[in-house]
């Protein structure tokens, strides 16, 4: 059984490792620990895969970032070069370019140059417009926002893929009604897939293109742990 595995990341940092930053030197450490399991690929050959039919390989494994700060292109991504390992980063409309506060502390996120400077291995993807939980909006108003965000990255150089990571991994997954109605409105937008949290692998082909899991990524678990989690999925 073909298998697909999502990993999300957030931030690199030398100062602080916890549920959201990674050093350098975990980074490495993983990057060198996938590229020597699995086959990494890029967000394009998964929108291939999922529009075309197009094959993935073998243990295809997908690494993505969200929110799109500074620190992933200053201390991620010469990691990734170096390793010649392809990324994804999904990026918020509104902080582009901009010091934003965010988690509780004012950061800085990704300028239009920098993200220049990394299309030739990153994939760009949408985070939504402000970063704002779905969950808190009602039917119509994810829909708006689904568009005012396409809208708005449409006007950067840059090309901003036809994919959605749910802000806070959060989506109406008990509601089948209003989880339809977000579905269309991504279609309606051009939006083929999104990505949960869910911290599963990814059977293919994939039973629902909108509810793709990812394998939430610490930098306060032990690298013992690390592998566990992307060989398996969720562990307790």
């Amino acid at each position: 059984m073909n298998t697909l595995r999502v990993l999300m990341y957030h931030k690199v940092d030398e100062k602080t490792r916890n549920f959201l930053c990674v050093s350098s030197a975990q980074l490495k450490e993983q990057l060198l620990y996938i590229k020597s399991k699995y086959v990494p690929i890029k967000l394009s050959d998964l929108l291939g895969h999922i529009k075309n039919g197009t094959a993935l390989p073998d243990k295809a494994i997908l690494i993505t970032f969200d929110d799109g700060y500074e620190n992933n292109f200053t201390l991620a991504y010469p990691i990734f070069k170096e390793l010649d390992i392809p990324f994804t980063i999904f990026t918020v409309g509104s902080f582009i370019g901009k010091k934003a506060f965010h988690d509780s502390v004012e950061q800085a996120f990704l300028s239009e140059e920098q993200i220049l400077n990394m299309v030739n291995l990153v994939d760009f993807a949408h985070h939504g417009l402000k970063h704002d939980n779905l969950m808190d909006l009602s039917s119509e108003q994810r829909t708006l926002e689904i568009i005012e965000s396409v809208k708005q990255m449409s006007v950067f150089k840059h090309k901003t893929l036809a994919a959605w990571a749910y802000t806070f991994g959060a989506y109406p997954k008990r509601n089948k009604t209003e989880f339809d109605a977000l579905k269309l409105a991504f279609q309606n937008s051009g939006i083929v897939c999104a990505f949960r949290i869910g911290n599963r692998i990814n059977k293919l082909p994939l039973k629902d293109p909108f509810k793709i899991e990812r394998i939430d990524i610490r930098g306060d678990e032990s690298f013992f742990k690390f592998r566990l989690k992307v060989g398996f999925g969720k562990i307790l």
